[in-house]
């Protein structure tokens, strides 16, 4: 409706495509049958504008097929993390440890998402059951009406060293990523996932699954450490990778990635957003007071 509007009185309308049906598959309870029902909706929308705008490269290539039926121009623009929030602070280690009731010299890895399938929260389970001298600690909460079975078991029956602490603020977050030993994000489909923009930020070390839009934006080795694969052998290699990340005997990464989320600070990002809206003729309304001025 607001696009229809925005069309009406000649105004150009910016159309930010962060979901797509990847990413709406393996969610909530009955999402893979009506992920193309969903996809139709959000492609009618999409189509509304006279710019789209996505986070990545990758989002970029998935809503350019076909069966979106996407005419106007895709601009790619990172969400983008705000770098002087998200930052390194030796200090909160001791706080993090401190609030979970852990022992201080715990070693902690670190999850952030809602709990459903897509984010790996099956693996991540497995994985802390195979590591249990390690703390897994996930940040985020999902509404339990909406959760599927297979991650109600998952939860049921986790062992002790995974820890739940549900939502947290953005300064229980900060800290989080601050002081745990790794970020181990073992997401499915990711159109951008902006989690792992704080983690880089948080100079925390990184391991994740290597999806194609890791795999192509972020190679292995080179911003985070990254496992391949699925299925039932899968927990095992991340186990394998995560205990000799653990260990030291991984590169550290984390100057490197610290230099990319620069890279997508908002004020980049700003700037970047700034040139979309001059391409797409969308200039600022003036106040009356400007008008009056002669601004």
């Amino acid at each position: 409706m607001l696009a229809t509007w925005a069309r009406l009185r000649r105004r150009p309308v910016l159309m930010w495509a962060h979901s797509t049906e990847d990413d709406f598959r393996d969610s909530f309870t009955g999402s893979n049958r009506i992920a193309p029902l969903f996809r139709r909706w959000i492609a009618h929308l999409y189509r509304r504008g006279d710019v789209v705008v996505t986070p990545s490269d990758y989002s970029k290539q998935l809503v350019s097929a076909p069966k979106y039926g996407i005419s106007a121009p895709i601009r790619v623009l990172s969400n983008g993390v705000d770098t002087g929030f998200f930052r390194p602070d030796p200090t909160a280690r001791e706080r993090q440890r401190e609030g979970l009731g852990l022992a201080p010299d715990a070693t902690v890895v670190i999850s952030v998402g809602m709990q459903v399938v897509r984010k790996g929260i099956l693996d991540w389970v497995e994985v802390a059951r195979q590591l249990p001298e390690v703390s897994f600690v996930w940040y985020g909460r999902t509404d339990p009406r909406l959760l599927t079975a297979e991650v109600q078991h998952a939860l049921s029956t986790a062992p002790p060293n995974a820890l739940f602490p549900g939502y947290v603020d953005a300064e229980h977050l900060r800290e989080a990523y601050a002081g745990a030993d790794v970020f181990a994000f073992l997401t499915k489909e990711e159109t951008e996932g902006i989690v792992l923009w704080e983690a880089l930020a948080s100079e925390t070390p990184t391991l994740v699954r290597g999806i194609p839009l890791y795999r192509d934006a972020m190679p292995d080795g080179v911003l985070t450490h990254q496992v391949t694969g699925d299925g039932p052998e899968f927990a095992g290699q991340v186990a394998r990778k995560l205990s000799a990340l653990l260990a030291g005997d991984l590169a550290d990464l984390t100057g490197a990635g610290r230099q990319a989320a620069e890279g997508v600070d908002l004020d980049q990002v700003a700037l970047q957003l700034q040139e979309i809206y001059r391409l797409a003729a969308v200039t600022p309304r003036q106040h009356s007071r400007e008008i009056r001025n002669g601004a």
